[in-house]
């Protein structure tokens, strides 16, 4: 059965399957996904944890920014000080208290402006190997001009992109299916492995299929 640890105002739902070699950490919205976790964990051989809680709009906004849509609070771009949390508190006191003590493989699976921080952070460290954005909020203001400046890292894992195919009718997101198209490019030309997948829907279409997507597309060699 799953197991909750709280840790930094964040609510972690813990797998009860536990690998002592590879782990999932997964930036969620909302407390669902605890039948989820146990089948997934299951099938992919993987610890799985889910950490919600969190200041939505601000932790995963890499800088400040105007609010979207019009109107909206502006985004105050506290990536930086939420990855520093997830880096020195969170993920040993989670790992610790799993007993995972031998620096597993790590991935960060992001939706939506998490996705948005999941490809961010995989830019300036390595604390995870490999990264899934779903949906990830690409439209965000200076995301796309900050990575086409960045010299690319090499990465020995690998990325997975997902977006909706009617996402980008959204008119305040209308760029998210072009600049996440660009984003896709430019990690390829870099010589990172990367999967990209447009299925049916819009921004908030079956999660729980999507997630399943990102688990096969990262760890094809669990799934069958």
């Amino acid at each position: 059965m799953s197991s909750k640890i709280v840790i930094e105002n964040l609510n972690c739902l813990c797998s009860s399957i536990i690998s002592k070699d590879r782990i999932a950490y997964i930036l969620y919205p909302i407390e669902m996904l605890q039948d989820w976790i146990e089948v997934t964990a299951k099938k992919h051989h993987i610890t799985i944890v889910v950490i919600t809680g969190m200041d939505w709009q601000n932790v995963f906004s890499p800088w400040p920014a105007r609010g979207v849509p019009k109107g909206d609070p502006d985004f105050k771009g506290e990536s930086p000080q939420f990855l520093q949390c997830l880096q020195r508190k969170v993920i040993p006191y989670i790992e610790t208290s799993l007993n995972i003590n031998n620096n597993p493989e790590r991935s960060l699976i992001g939706v939506s402006m998490s996705g948005l921080f999941a490809l961010w952070q995989w830019m300036i460290c390595d604390t995870f190997t490999n990264i899934a954005s779903l949906s990830g909020s690409f439209w965000y203001e200076g995301f796309l001009s900050w990575i086409k400046q960045q010299s690319i890292p090499q990465k020995s894992g690998e990325g997975y992109f997902l977006l909706g195919d009617k996402e980008s009718n959204a008119k305040t997101f209308s760029t998210v299916g072009t600049n996440t198209q660009e984003v896709v490019s430019i990690l390829k030309s870099a010589g990172i492995k990367v999967e990209y997948q447009i299925v049916p829907g819009n921004h908030y279409s079956n999660p729980i299929s999507r997630l399943n997507k990102a688990f096969s597309a990262l760890f094809p060699e669990i799934h069958q």
